[in-house]
């Protein structure tokens, strides 16, 4: 196959975001990238593009090969013929699940918008508790009023900020049982910006005798010093970043501010809106 060789029949519906196209090859699946100046090739080893659905926008670059190739036309046709559904981002998440190991504590650093974070956060939670079993706590540590527990439960409820220091059960009489068989909730708080991160991660012994995976939601790193804290104590710290809407710069310096603080991210989650935007 001519696949083996570089030679991939790219499909027509691609993304593109910043002059770099993201699309996969009709023949072989395979997840291709093309960089201003360059031919389509696959994705390099140790990077996971995530297709995460979106809203038609405009692209940020002139859509390439507009004009669909018979192939892809004929290959769109039986795809429709037969309903199959264009692969699925929690695929992508289904394979980070996997990687986890025996981590127990793991953190999402967000350096995208709070709905990019949202879905990266909930997809990931449900394909843990899929690959892994057991029961999922999910904590908002945003310190903000648009985390994953607005989301799901709304605001106003008791949460993060009326964890208190001394008393790990109020802890868990601030979580709340979620439509998802055993998966918890520990959202914001009343007042999350007066969340306290540094309870939660002096109290992370007590809560992973009682649950099998916890799942921590934070904005970026260097957003608020009190999250230093929950980071270091964490096993396990992924950075979620949006192709074209999370600046380089931000990148650079959370990865500065992990090191200078002795943290080693596991790596770098990248979403992808499917119709570039």
């Amino acid at each position: 196959m001519l696949c083996r060789w570089g030679h991939h029949r790219v499909d027509p519906a691609a993304a593109w975001n910043g002059g770099i196209g993201f699309s996969r090859c009709l023949l072989c699946s395979a997840e291709l990238v093309q960089r201003p100046g360059a031919r389509w090739a696959r994705v390099p080893r140790g990077y996971a593009v995530i297709w995460r659905p979106a809203a038609e926008r405009p692209a940020l670059a002139p859509r390439k090969d507009a004009r669909p190739s018979l192939i892809g036309r004929l290959s769109r046709r039986l795809r429709d013929h037969l309903h199959m559904p264009v692969e699925q981002p929690s695929r992508r998440y289904r394979y980070l699940a996997r990687r986890i190991g025996k981590a127990r504590t793991i953190l999402l650093s967000a350096l995208c918008n709070a709905d990019s974070a949202n879905d990266a956060l909930l997809l990931l939670a449900a394909m843990v508790q899929q690959e892994q079993g057991g029961r999922v706590l999910l904590i908002d540590a945003t310190l903000a009023n648009d985390g994953v527990s607005a989301l799901l439960v709304g605001r106003g409820h008791a949460g993060l900020s009326e964890v208190r220091a001394e008393d790990p059960w109020s802890a868990v009489e601030a979580m709340r049982l979620l439509a998802r068989p055993d998966m918890i909730l520990l959202g914001a708080g009343r007042n999350p910006a007066a969340g306290r991160p540094e309870h939660i991660a002096a109290m992370l012994p007590f809560l992973t005798e009682r649950f099998d995976h916890i799942l921590i939601q934070q904005r970026g790193i260097g957003s608020d010093s009190r999250n230093l804290t929950l980071a270091r104590a964490a096993d396990l710290v992924w950075t979620l970043a949006e192709e074209g809407r999370s600046p380089m710069a931000r990148l650079h310096d959370a990865r500065d501010a992990f090191r200078a603080h002795g943290i080693a991210p596991a790596g770098l989650i990248l979403t992808v809106p499917a119709h570039g935007g």
